[in-house]
Parts: structure tokens; C-alpha cells; sequence
């Protein structure tokens, strides 16, 4: 006897697992809106995500200007319940644009994970999407990253 076959016009039946990744992200239905940078004390500014709509922080980022045309990306945070939805990506694009409209020709951040949600390998992989390469080791050991803009 021969299994039975697939039809062509009908669907396959949905994975179950990715079934349900759908229904968590949708049923979480934020979205997310980046904040123009507030002066915070000093030289520096910070970029926030919040919730589209209201006033929550979702996630944030801080620059502040290290020298003659360099400015360094510090603190990434992305709250836990909004992890893994491409906020810090909008974080650090928004970052970088706001150093490259201001006239900075380099950005640079210190690849480290401030807590056991992400590894270090995942973090460097991440910046390394967002065009950073490596350029060192800072004191502590970490990897020193570095973007050019033009």
C-alpha cells in the first residue's frame, strides 16, 4: 500500500511551534516608536523606544561625544518583555543617524552584555549587522567596535 499523497492545492498543516510564535508576537501587538535624543547631563544625549502611543520606555540607548569627530554608543537597553523585536536595531540605526547628521565621522561602543539575557557572542553578532567591526579590546576585556559614516 503507498502513502498517501499531498495535494497540490491543498496547504500543508501548520507547525504547531511556529503557530504559536505568531499568535505570542501578534497577541503582544506593540509596536514601537524611537524618540528624537534628550540631553542628558554633560555632552551626552540618550534615544528612547517607547511604546507607539504612549509614554513608556521600551528600550534606550546613550551617546556622548569622545573626541574629534567620534561620538560612543553606550547603555543598550531593551526591556526583557520587549526583547527580540528589533528594538536595539532601532536604537543603534537611530544612533547612527543622529551622529552622522551632526556631522561625526565615527562611531564606537564597547560590545558588552550588561546582563545574562544576551551573550557576548549574540551582541557582537548584532553590531557586526548594523555594519560595526572590530577593533580591539577595551580594559575589561571586551570587544571594541567601530562604524565609519559617510
Amino acid at each position: 500500500m503507498r502513502p498517501p499523497t499531498k495535494s497540490p492545492n491543498r496547504p500543508a498543516p501548520p507547525n504547531p511551534r511556529r503557530t504559536a510564535n505568531t499568535i505570542q508576537n501578534r497577541s503582544a501587538g506593540a509596536r514601537y516608536a524611537v524618540q528624537p535624543p534628550v540631553p542628558l547631563g554633560g555632552q551626552g544625549h540618550q534615544i528612547r523606544a517607547t511604546l507607539q502611543g504612549t509614554r513608556q520606555v521600551a528600550g534606550s540607548v546613550d551617546m556622548s561625544k569622545t573626541g574629534a569627530g567620534k561620538v560612543f554608543i553606550s547603555n543598550l537597553r531593551v526591556d526583557n518583555e520587549h526583547r527580540r523585536r528589533g528594538i536595539a536595531s532601532q536604537l543603534i540605526d537611530a544612533a547612527v543617524n543622529t551622529a552622522r547628521r551632526q556631522g561625526f565621522q565615527s562611531v564606537s561602543l564597547e560590545a558588552r552584555p550588561s546582563d545574562s539575557g544576551i551573550s557576548a557572542q549574540a551582541l557582537v553578532a548584532m553590531y557586526r549587522r548594523q555594519g560595526f567591526k572590530n577593533v580591539g579590546k577595551s580594559q575589561r576585556g571586551s570587544p571594541m567596535m567601530e562604524r565609519k559614516l559617510r
